[in-house]
């Protein structure tokens, strides 16, 4: 602690004299003068001017004397030192007391800000920082971001109590969200604006918490990113409260940063806003209209959730950036963030702008590029409506993949394209999905091991081109006439009319089940607009 900080703390009217050579020395501690004894010079010693004859000085000591006169030759010689001389009727006890309880509450600073450094250090995230450094502050802390909503908190012994305080933080914290009656008392109460215009924590009694309370904005690269806020309920707030409050403002920015949204080059609160809406299964329309608001984000009518997923490691940050700079033309009325190692994109369009059209190369351009997938979901109105769409295009990753070989269609996965197979990862977990696939293909099958033949293949293509035998001999490589055998003799084999849509349907169904247990895989290469004609 500064010397002449640490001076301040005296009882008022207690110093006659400062002779201070250098007010920014550091103290650590007090201690007594006593005769023949070393003194050190981060030390303040405390004592009667007579001792110093018999002391080894320091260089630049630091002194708090009494009994003494500022006059004296032996004081005189002290030019380098920082010297206090205490009034004659001071109470030296007194004085001693308010110094040592000074350094005291330093001590008990250094232990709560060394508490939350730690927990800072353990990447144990922004929830187990704030639990920390509620429980070494003694009082609930909430950090909300700058659209009203809680991002992390820890209200200790406010569970279960019945208090106002309780009860209002209770409700806020099940619903993830400040209500519209608190966000119109802070901004009637200019709690903002005062954070902003003072540049530290604000003091204030919250009417409709009914405590005081203790407020702070995180600031990263100079933009507000989330506020934080302790409230009065185990204690009243003391002293050392405020520096401590200080530094966890600086640890929650420092852990925010670390998080997959608020990355070196995307402090976007667009991508925050995302984030949170990809985490939640229910979210407020409410809330989610007023956070858009807050956001000046106005989407179009037509929304899609595009993922773009890299197979070995996932996605950097650093990556995320570079792969949505590669993508930018498409990026206008769009939001993105990195989640789960997945740069996931929110893209929304008018309704005669179908994005395949316009940006389906730009995708196939990109995923090619840099080795991804990637899954688009259906269209969607809602925007709480994004978490189902990011299920439906991870859906179509996963299942995109699974039937590349009977498409040839590597890199861009529409949900619309492979939404039955979600039907067998279901039908999977309660039944055995051969049931679904009829005797007669397991027959060909079985045939096809048996004589090295390839009927299947035949089979699968012929269906694909819905009966028309030139292209099917086109795509197979194949003479008409081969190809008419070939057909003749799976009629002979299996107990389906090729020419009845009820049993193609039946047939195109084994053969999925087949591809999605891994059993078959066409050997023809064949993109869907080959198969298309």
């Amino acid at each position: 602690m500064r010397i002449s900080t640490l001076l301040t703390r005296l009882p008022e009217g207690a110093t006659e004299k400062l002779l201070l050579a250098d007010p920014e020395a550091d103290v650590y501690t007090i201690g007594f003068l006593t005769e023949n004894k070393c003194l050190r010079n981060d030390v303040l010693y405390f004592g009667d001017s007579t001792l110093l004859a018999t002391e080894t000085l320091p260089e630049s000591p630091n002194l708090l004397l009494y009994g003494s006169n500022p006059d004296d030759e032996t004081v005189k010689q002290l030019v380098d030192a920082n010297v206090a001389f205490l009034v004659e009727d001071a109470n030296p006890f007194e004085c001693y007391n308010a110094l040592q309880a000074c350094f005291l509450e330093n001590q008990e600073q250094q232990s709560v800000i060394r508490r939350m450094m730690e927990a800072h250090f353990s990447n144990g995230g922004l929830q187990y920082l704030v639990e920390e450094a509620a429980m070494a502050l003694g009082n609930p802390i909430v950090v909300v971001d700058t659209t009203y909503h809680y991002i992390a908190h820890h209200l200790g012994q406010l569970e279960g109590s019945t208090s106002t305080l309780a009860q209002t933080i209770t409700d806020e914290v099940r619903l993830q969200t400040l209500p519209d009656h608190v966000v119109t008392y802070i901004r009637d109460e200019r709690i903002d604006s005062t954070l902003a215009e003072q540049g530290g924590p604000l003091i204030h009694h919250n009417v409709i918490l009914d405590c005081t309370t203790m407020t702070g904005a995180v600031m990263v690269h100079g933009v507000c990113i989330a506020h934080v806020m302790m409230m009065e309920h185990q204690h009243r707030f003391r002293d050392i409260d405020r520096g401590c409050f200080v530094r966890l403002l600086e640890f929650v920015g420092q852990e925010m940063q670390k998080s997959e949204v608020w990355g070196p080059t995307s402090g976007e609160l667009g991508s925050y806003f995302l984030t949170n809406l990809l985490g939640n299964q229910r979210p407020s329309e409410a809330v989610t209209l007023r956070r858009l608001r807050s956001l000046n984000f106005h989407p179009k009518p037509v929304l899609r959730v595009i993922c773009l997923h890299a197979p070995q490691e996932g996605l950097r940050q650093d990556q995320v950036e570079l792969i949505a700079g590669q993508l930018r033309p498409m990026l206008h009325h769009a939001l993105y963030t990195r989640y789960h190692c997945q740069l996931v994109i929110l893209v929304s369009r008018d309704e005669d702008d179908d994005l395949m059209q316009s940006s389906g190369s730009l995708l196939h351009e990109v995923a090619s590029l840099n080795g991804l997938m990637v899954g688009l979901s259906n269209a969607f109105t809602r925007m709480t409506e994004t978490r189902r769409a990011y299920d439906q295009a991870r859906l179509a990753l996963r299942m995109g993949k699974l039937a590349t070989p009977l498409f040839d269609q590597e890199g861009v996965y529409e949900y619309s394209d492979y939404a039955y197979f979600g039907l067998f990862e279901i039908a999977n977990r309660r039944t055995n999905l051969l049931s679904l696939c009829h005797p007669s293909l397991l027959r060909l099958q079985a045939y096809d091991e048996r004589h090295g033949s390839e009927l299947m293949e035949t089979l699968y293509v012929f269906l694909q081109v819905t009966g028309t035998t030139k292209r099917a001999a086109e795509i197979l490589n194949l003479h008409k006439n081969t190809l008419l055998y070939r057909i003749n003799r799976i009629k002979e084999l299996i107990d389906l009319d090729l020419a009845s849509g009820e049993d193609q349907y039946i047939l195109q169904t084994g053969f999925r089940v087949l591809a999605y247990l891994g059993i078959f895989a066409p050997r023809t290469s064949a993109s869907r607009e080959e198969l298309r004609g």
